[in-house]
């Protein structure tokens, strides 16, 4: 059966083993035609939510468990004081609404800059709530936890909500967006 003549699945092509992973895109799986457009149809027909070339995409397994592994990696980054190693956990376009700070961090530049200040405090946290939504090659894992930081001979505990949106890119998972505020007081 040639390509031409192949039932038109929203989004499928045969992939080769050649192909490189990130030429990969996301993947339908409803049957579309002129008699059965599911999400909505152009002029000509087409599936509007497929790229042209009809590529698509090998989801990498999310948990609930994975999203535990991936917050334990990052406590366990801040817990070796070094910004860098913090840092390469995010994407190079990653947001950070960080914490302890009113500025956005979206280069990492800046996400550095705020995690050699923040980890002067020796910041260690505990997850108290979590809700995980699993999508393809993307886990948003949101609720509340505690950091308990140092400042000078004072350590205190700081309750916090938190938003990580962590995407799988070539097999590594890495945040793409990261929001942190302290819990209001009412």
């Amino acid at each position: 059966m040639t390509s031409s003549n192949r039932p038109r699945i929203s989004g499928s092509r045969f992939l080769s083993a050649d192909d490189a992973p990130n030429s990969r895109l996301s993947m339908g799986s409803s049957h579309r035609d002129a008699y059965r457009s599911v999400t909505g149809t152009g002029s000509d027909f087409r599936a509007i939510d497929v790229p042209a070339d009809e590529s698509c995409v090998v989801c990498a397994p999310a948990t609930r468990r994975l999203a535990e592994e991936l917050f334990d990696q990052w406590n366990n980054a801040l817990r070796t004081g070094d910004a860098r190693r913090v840092t390469a956990l995010y994407a190079e376009e990653a947001v950070l609404l960080p914490t302890v700070s009113n500025v956005p961090r979206t280069t990492h530049a800046e996400i550095q800059d705020y995690f050699e200040h923040f980890l002067e405090k020796r910041p260690v946290g505990t997850i108290n709530t979590r809700n995980v939504k699993l999508g393809c090659n993307k886990l948003t894992d949101a609720g509340t936890y505690t950091f308990r930081v140092t400042d000078g001979d004072e350590t205190r505990d700081v309750p916090a909500r938190y938003t990580f949106v962590w995407e799988n890119r070539d097999g590594q998972w890495l945040i793409v967006h990261h929001h942190s505020s302290v819990m209001p007081t009412d």
